[in-house]
């Protein structure tokens, strides 16, 4: 599973996630650790800096999650060339490939968890300009 991914900055969007190696279609190639914080820090991060990288863990339970490693570090892309998986009782994110990834080129998820979701809204919500690059 080891494909040497690197972090790089991308023009308009920051830093991005690469990988060094080809990815396979279908491929899981990033594991990472989740944390989870309960309702009652909820204010607290969502007032944060932080709130960008936060997602909801259980929604009707009001908790949050932050994901460790390069899974917070992924850009979006409407059509993104990789998914991810929340396996809640383990607390791990998976990252596959939906498609094979040529090394050198950036690893994208699609925010909105289905590849097609636009997701303007994330970005407006944080005024935020984007440009699918």
């Amino acid at each position: 599973m080891n494909k040497q991914l690197y972090i790089r900055n991308v023009n308009s969007k920051g830093r991005g996630v690469f990988c060094k190696t080809i990815i396979h279609k279908d491929e899981v190639f990033d594991l990472c650790p989740v944390i989870v914080l309960p309702d009652k820090d909820r204010e607290i991060a969502a007032s944060s800096k932080l709130a960008d990288y936060f997602f909801n863990f259980i929604k009707e339970e009001g908790t949050m999650a932050l994901v460790l490693g390069f899974g917070s570090l992924y850009n979006h892309a409407k059509n993104c060339n990789a998914g991810y998986r929340l396996h809640h009782e383990t607390k791990i994110m998976g990252y596959y490939a939906l498609e094979d990834i040529s090394a050198g080129t950036e690893i994208c998820i699609n925010y909105a968890g289905e590849r097609g979701n636009e997701y303007k809204e994330w970005f407006e919500s944080r005024y935020i300009t984007y440009r699918e690059s």
